[in-house]
């Protein structure tokens, strides 16, 4: 049956319509992940990408933050890859929930203020009060300086900022990575085959996470996925769908 040009024409308008609706709403979600980024106490100092590889992250995507309560080497990840991974983990995960991407959006600014940092000081506002937290390939270190308001030594931030991973003594809490607080058996369920270590209570398990972070964060920026983000929305099923930010034991 021949269609008419009229039907043909009402046709084509409603794609356009859609792909236009399409486009708005990831606009709308790129600009809603730029706003948390820019919040960060981190980014509101000045940030300018670095000359050199910094231990084992190609120097083309890392940041160097200095800002007033100190300095901080970041992923740089730009808004528009962190949407597409939520848009991801939300179509898995979360199908039907039409709040799920702002829900993701809110978690990885309350759980690390949309920021990884490879290696610094994440100061934000805890409790009312700014307080240092330095972390490494996104993970919170061992640090005498962590949880306290007092200004850190320049030169003491950078020494921590650029402290190796196989020099990393401690992961308070057992190595939870940011964006949005994965801990290493979440991750696990998402990647056998990689022998994610149990537990972080030796150096070698402390690198080997560190190892599996970098590389996997690497790889993230060139999917639509993040398989940390798979993890930690798989962990929390029930609490996530309440609308709260889940804490480690949520279900």
């Amino acid at each position: 049956m021949a269609i008419s040009k009229k039907r043909l024409a009402l046709a084509f308008a409603a794609l356009a319509g859609a792909a236009q609706g399409a486009a708005a709403q990831t606009a709308e979600h790129v600009a809603a992940v730029k706003s948390v980024m820019d919040k960060s106490l981190v980014r509101a100092g000045t940030c300018a990408p670095v000359s050199e590889d910094f231990d084992g992250w190609p120097a083309a995507l890392v940041q160097r933050c200095d800002y007033p309560q100190g300095v901080a080497y970041v992923l740089d990840v730009k808004p528009e890859t962190m949407a597409k991974w939520i848009e991801t983990g939300c179509a898995a995960h979360m199908s039907g929930v039409a709040a799920c991407f702002d829900r993701m959006v809110k978690c990885a600014a309350e759980k690390s203020s949309a920021t990884f940092v490879i290696g610094g000081n994440l100061a934000a506002e805890r409790k009312g009060a700014v307080t240092n937290l330095f972390f490494r390939n996104g993970v919170v270190i061992g640090a005498a300086q962590n949880g306290k308001t007092d200004a850190v030594p320049a030169a003491e931030q950078e020494k921590l900022a650029r402290l190796p991973e196989s020099g990393v003594e401690a992961m308070p809490g057992g190595g939870p990575v940011a964006f949005w607080h994965t801990m290493p058996h979440q991750f696990a369920v998402k990647a056998i085959d990689l022998g994610v270590p149990a537990e972080m209570n030796t150096p070698d398990r402390r690198q080997r996470w560190l190892e599996i972070i970098r590389a996997e964060m690497q790889a993230a920026l060139k999917t639509d996925g993040n398989r940390f983000l798979s993890g930690w929305m798989t962990a929390h099923p029930i609490t996530l769908r309440t609308g709260e930010c889940a804490d480690d034991r949520d279900p």
